[in-house]
Parts: C-alpha cells; structure tokens; sequence
C-alpha cells in the first residue's frame, strides 16, 4: 500500500510539472518552411501574416526558404520535421498532393501533415514581357496556330500554373513548350527579361511588375480591382478560372493541443482587420478556412487529382 501511495504520488507530481511546461507552448522560437524563393506568392503571404501570429503566440517566428523541386524539398522537410509544434510550413494545393502523387520517389504524402487553416489564394494569370510582340492572348494563340513555338515558364510540372495553362492549351487547340523553372519569381523574372515569351503566375506575383510586364488575361470569375484593364480568361472565350490555396501545415503527429493553439491563432489572425488590410494592400486573396474545414478541403483536392 505503502509502495502504491508513493507511485500515485510520483505520478501526479509528474502530471503537475508536465501541465505548466506544455501550457507555456511556444516558449521558443517557431520555424516555419517556405518551400518557395523569395518574391513568390507563398513568400509574400507568410510574411504578410506573420507579424500578426506573432503577436497572437507571443514569440518569434523564423521563415525560411527551402526551393527547389516545386516544393518538394520544402514539403519533405516539414513532413520529417520534430512534431512539436516548433516547426510548421506551408503548403501549397495543388502542388503538394500533385508532387506526392505523381513523383514515385516523393517522401511525403498528403498524411503526413496535420493541417492548421487556409488564410489565402491566389489566381493564375498568364503574362508577356511589356513592350514585346504578344500584347494580347489572341497574338499568343494566333503565333502557336501557325507554327511559332511559344515557350512558357512555369514554376514546376503539376503545379497551379502548369494545370490551368495546359487546360488553357486544350481549349484554344494550341502547344506550348513548357519551361519549368525553380520557383514563381524565377518564372516572372524569365519573362520580364526576354528570356522566355510567356509566363503563368499568380496575380499577386506579377500586379506590382507591370511596368515590366503585360498581363494578358487573369483565371478569374470577373475582372480583378487589382488590375481592372486585365480582361479574364473567360472574357476572352476560355473556361479557365482558379490557382491555388495557401495551406498551412505541420507535422501529422504534433500534439492536438499544440494544433488547437496554432489553428486557434490562424482564426484570430483571419479576423484581424488590420491583416486583411495589409493582404489587400499586397493583392492576396483572402480565402479563410478554420483547420476542419482545411483538412477536408485538402483531401477533396487530393482525390480529385488522383482521379
């Protein structure tokens, strides 16, 4: 009895240290994976919003760009990262389950990830050098109708740019020669220096650029306040519209509570007028989705994409 007595009381010593330490989460600095260059629209968005989670935690997030493979070095990353709640990242769809799913050798899938909210999007426009021979989309289709070869950057196979050009592609009956390049901002600067003839971006990657640049048409529902002289795709007789969300994930095995207090900060900040403010002032799209509604999300685009 005697022997029992003192294990109870171990144990409940042990509970009562545990319950302070995990309370204080984050007591250290939060990593957090931007498996995209600087400039893009994943770059822009995470440091828009990062002050403002900041202060929601109170302690210190680090950003740090891991490009390469269209994300999927960043994707890994996250996905073998600690689940502690000290290292999250962001995840692009369709990027992410596209990579998990069509590269045989990807160390990641769509499992491996607790997800923690959406806060926003972004819209695929397609984009010539300002100044050049395709000031319109109706020049780019006519120059690949009669032969000329129209070489595109886009930021990765199977990603948001890629999906929505080849869907264009299909429905003007036209080829184009797809240049995949290491990240977003790569894509735009190819175009803006000659090197390529059209890019596919987002909007938010190119609506400060356009000194340098000519948006031919943006995959959107109507014209966009952003650009307002931009006509859509569907203006123009073609039925592309969408790009990409901006999920926020971590580690699949990170504690529920710790997910609960990030998801719970996603939300604060989502509400926060003075974020919505700076996410307009840097053409993001806002397109808030709490974690549930995230994760059913992600899964429904995922099984689309696998079909």
């Amino acid at each position: 009895m005697r022997m029992l007595r003192t294990t109870l009381a171990a144990a409940m010593a042990a509970s009562m240290l545990a319950g302070p330490a995990f309370a204080e989460y984050p007591d250290k600095p939060i990593t957090f994976i931007i498996p995209y260059g600087p400039g893009g629209t994943s770059d822009v968005g995470v440091r828009t919003w990062g002050p403002y989670m900041e202060k929601c935690l109170g302690q210190t997030i680090v950003f740090v760009n891991k490009p390469g493979a269209g994300g999927e070095i960043g994707f890994t990353e996250l996905a073998n990262a600690r689940p502690d709640g000290y290292t999250l990242g962001a995840l692009n769809v369709p990027n992410s389950p596209a990579g998990a799913i069509t590269k045989k050798d990807a160390k990641y899938s769509m499992d491996s990830f607790a997800y923690l909210g959406n806060l926003y999007g972004s819209l695929v426009a397609i984009n010539a050098r300002k100044g050049g021979q395709y000031d319109t989309l109706a020049k780019v289709v006519d120059a690949a109708k009669s032969g000329t070869n129209i070489n595109m950057a886009i930021s990765n196979f199977g990603a948001d740019d890629h999906i929505k050009m080849l869907d264009f592609m299909k429905q003007a009956g036209v080829k184009f020669t797809f240049i995949p390049m290491s990240d977003a901002a790569t894509s735009r600067n190819a175009v803006m220096g000659g090197h390529v003839d059209v890019s596919g971006n987002s909007l938010t990657e190119v609506v400060g650029f356009q000194d340098q640049l000519q948006t031919l048409a943006i995959a959107s529902e109507e014209r966009r306040p952003e650009l307002p002289d931009v006509p859509t795709f569907k203006e123009l007789g073609y039925d592309v519209v969408g790009g990409s969300n901006h999920v926020i994930g971590a580690p699949a095995k990170t504690p529920p509570e710790v997910v609960d207090k990030l998801a719970g900060c996603f939300s604060t900040v989502a509400a926060d007028p003075e974020f919505q403010k700076a996410a307009k002032e840097r053409a993001l799209l806002l397109n808030v989705m709490d974690a549930k509604q995230t994760a059913e999300w992600v899964k429904q685009e995922t099984g689309r994409i696998q079909a």
